[in-house]
């Protein structure tokens, strides 16, 4: 019989693997940024991407979804669309395809962390880059900021559901604080809650749905939505575990303020 395999055992090693191994603190430490950095910091990354949207005249409203992989010396390849829900907007497609162009032609090498997940699933690290549309430059989110937003009790919750996995990761105080603010600990949390949906299951969909959120200046969550889909019924899934994420205790923040910031998160699904 068809079941729903949650993609999460070679996960579980990589996060067990990239938490840092720090001893034990009675306060938790800020919510660094550990991943890969774009040269200039998250502006810059936001203004180039905001004039890849602008090769489009007219720009079309929406927002759609690309990504490329990071080579070990931080060079982007393998740009790519996301396939987005139905039903599909031509003239938001073809901008898309003609901002893709730009940024594949423009986009530098990015700073690499000394840990990197990829160099540890030996693989290239993948980015997820939002482009929208509509939205002026000032009042983009950003993809990443100094410090992330913070979870709390994130770590906790995922326990709840899958202690046998995440005993090790829970005894140790500083990776419950990574992980309530990485993106890893959102997604995780995300597929646990997510089951595969009958109607999915008797039309065989499977594959990856990438969900969009917002955490905003005060830590609240806003403009969910689902950019990448696997077919509506696993894109309803998906949407309706991450209104189950709680607000962010703390908020992002970029040079000492609290910013805006967006994040991608997918969630797999496949039947065996």
């Amino acid at each position: 019989m068809s079941r729903f395999v949650p993609i999460l055992t070679t996960a579980l090693a990589l996060l067990l693997a990239a938490a840092p191994e720090a001893p034990a603190q009675t306060t938790p430490p800020p919510a660094a940024y550990s991943g890969p950095r774009f040269p200039g910091g998250p502006d810059s990354l936001r203004a180039l991407v905001c004039r890849s949207t602008r090769t489009a005249t007219p720009a079309p409203a929406g927002r759609m979804l690309v990504e490329f992989e990071l080579q070990a010396n931080g060079k982007p390849h393998r740009f790519s669309m996301v396939r987005p829900p139905e039903p599909l907007n031509p003239a938001l497609v073809n901008a898309t395809a003609s901002a893709l162009n730009y940024l594949e032609a423009r986009m530098p090498a990015w700073q690499l962390p000394p840990t990197a997940d990829n160099a540890a699933s030996g693989t290239d690290a993948k980015i997820c880059l939002v482009l929208d549309f509509t939205t002026p430059q000032g009042a983009q989110p950003y993809y990443y900021a100094d410090q992330q937003p913070v979870f709390s009790g994130l770590a906790k919750l995922v326990q709840a559901r899958n202690k046998q996995f995440y005993d090790r990761l829970m005894a140790d105080p500083a990776k419950q604080d990574w992980f309530n603010s990485s993106t890893k600990g959102l997604t995780t949390f995300t597929q646990l809650q997510v089951k595969y949906p009958i109607e999915a299951l008797k039309k065989g969909l499977q594959g990856r749905v990438h969900a969009y959120f917002e955490v905003a200046e005060n830590g609240t969550i806003e403009q969910l939505a689902i950019l990448g889909t696997a077919g509506r019924a696993l894109d309803t899934e998906v949407l309706n575990a991450v209104k189950t994420i709680s607000a962010a205790t703390s908020p992002a923040m970029l040079a000492g303020q609290p910013a805006r910031m967006y994040y991608v998160l997918p969630v797999t699904f496949k039947i065996q």
